[in-house]
């Protein structure tokens, strides 16, 4: 009898925390998305800047270049909170080179 009571214990706190698992990769990864859509609305922000400015004269400026740093600098910091995926095709053909 104290088997069953124990399996069953235990068949309830794995249930349970398997949820809550669930829930917070699923939070997580909420976050994620919401990081990642302002990173990319910065990083067009910057380029239209860019494309507005192609000679140089407002980033120049004292009140506009302020604007224009502190979006470089948010986009810097946005790119620094992800880990970038690097493909290893380069390395794996050099390897199939070598052989």
């Amino acid at each position: 009898m104290l088997h069953y009571i124990i399996t069953v214990t235990l068949g309830i706190l794995a249930t349970f925390l398997g949820l809550v698992a669930f829930y917070a990769l699923r939070r997580i990864n909420d976050y994620e998305n919401i990081i990642l859509n302002i990173n990319n609305t910065v990083e067009s922000i910057k380029l239209q800047l860019k494309k507005i400015d192609d000679r140089g004269t407002f980033e120049s400026d004292d009140e506009v270049g302020f604007f224009f740093t502190e979006i470089k600098r948010l986009g810097n910091e946005l790119n620094s909170l992800f880990e970038t995926e690097v493909e290893d095709a380069p390395i794996k053909e050099k390897k199939k080179e070598k052989k």
